[in-house]
């Protein structure tokens, strides 16, 4: 968690957004808040990295291989059902 997180209110970020996205630029990170409240985080943009299913499927089979023993499902359903 950024700690340097300034908090502005939705009137001033309404009011002054080109010099707080002037800021953003430079990383810094502001808390937009509504009567108090934080309802919204200004962050610099970072390009999101993409998902490959196939990627994770492959990386769950092998996961999945490397479990030695067999897993019972049903036993652990009926497991869960005493509590």
């Amino acid at each position: 968690m950024n700690v340097n997180m300034e908090s502005v209110s939705a009137f001033q970020a309404k009011t002054h957004l080109s010099e707080l996205l002037k800021k953003v630029q430079t990383g810094e990170v502001f808390v937009i808040t509504h009567r108090g409240k934080p309802i919204a985080k200004l962050v610099p943009f970072s390009e999101e990295i993409e998902f490959d299913p196939k990627e994770g499927l492959s990386t769950l089979k092998k996961i999945r291989a490397s479990i030695s023993s067999k897993v019972n499902i049903k036993e652990f359903i009926n497991e869960g059902r005493k509590w």
